[in-house]
């Protein structure tokens, strides 16, 4: 089994910024989802953790296997855990290596390459990834602390892609990564727009928890102007930070501590906050990345 993902972003001729942006629909929110209706707190925690759809028996299985084998070193660890963490996962290649201390939630929405490795205190979470789900290609390398969370829309790594450490990948819209991509330590790609209307004050129930209409009373609705997108083989420095709908084509090379926030074409160099294309690449040589 080969989890083969490839992005899309080849040419980015648009500007994000002049996209109108989407109203999401708030229900599909995990906070809906969680406090919405007269759940038990143990159906509210099963639902965070192994999805709406699973039974108890799964959420079972994934206490026993996450908490028997989740913290322990060496070796054995890992072993144990090549073992039996496959069985959480809806796709599992051969060869994956899970560290320590993972979190995982939603595993049924997750597929994972062969030969992908997954270093201590990763998160994966997939709770909003839809039917495309989160899929990390073969060869995938997330480094210590990488957190990836699907809140709507899936999240793709391509195959042979490196993400640093401490990186976070976050959709709101979609997240694709294509293929031999490197993004330094410490990126950032979050989607999404927040949008405040201060015009009315808070509603106050003296409740506890939050209903379904609670939601539209915290005078907050989100957007998104579409999926971020990285084209195959984007170099990407540490620090940078990819906002809303922003497309990065093939071959490009974004300088450290970059905020995207517009298309950037095929082979180029872009830096700066925001990122403005400083010069077409002229050849295969390596860029520097400052």
């Amino acid at each position: 089994m080969a989890a083969d993902v490839q992005a899309e972003a080849k040419q980015a001729p648009s500007e994000s910024q002049d996209t109108k942006p989407a109203q999401i629909d708030e229900q599909q929110y995990i906070r809906a989802k969680l406090f919405d209706g007269d759940k038990s707190n143990l159906r509210r925690y099963a639902d965070l953790v192994v999805g709406e759809d699973a039974g108890y028996g799964e959420l079972l299985k994934y206490e026993l296997i996450t908490f028997f084998l989740g913290g322990v070193r060496g070796a054995l660890g890992l072993l144990l855990r090549k073992k039996l963490y496959p069985l959480l996962f809806n796709q599992c290649g051969k060869g994956v290596i899970f560290g320590r201390n993972l979190t995982i939630r939603n595993a049924k929405n997750i597929t994972l390459g062969e030969n992908v490795v997954l270093d201590d205190d990763c998160v994966l979470d997939a709770r909003g990834a839809g039917e495309e789900g989160v899929v990390i290609g073969d060869r995938v390398i997330l480094n210590r602390g990488v957190s990836v969370q699907a809140k709507i829309g899936p999240v793709h790594v391509g195959a042979d892609s490196d993400i640093g450490m401490h990186s976070d990948l976050h959709s709101q819209g979609g997240l694709y990564i294509g293929r031999q991509v490197v993004l330094g330590g410490s990126g950032k790609m979050s989607g999404g727009i927040f949008q405040i209307d201060r015009h009315t004050p808070l509603a106050e129930d003296g409740g506890e928890g939050a209903t379904a209409s609670e939601q539209a009373e915290r005078e907050q609705t989100r957007s998104t102007r579409g999926p971020i997108r990285l084209g195959d083989k984007v170099l990407v420095g540490m620090g940078s930070m990819f906002l809303d709908g922003v497309d990065v084509g093939e071959g490009a090379v974004i300088g450290a501590g970059s905020v995207v926030i517009r298309s950037i074409p095929a082979y180029t160099v872009a830096a700066g906050v925001p990122a403005k294309v400083l010069r077409e690449r002229t050849s295969r040589e390596a860029a520097a990345v400052r």
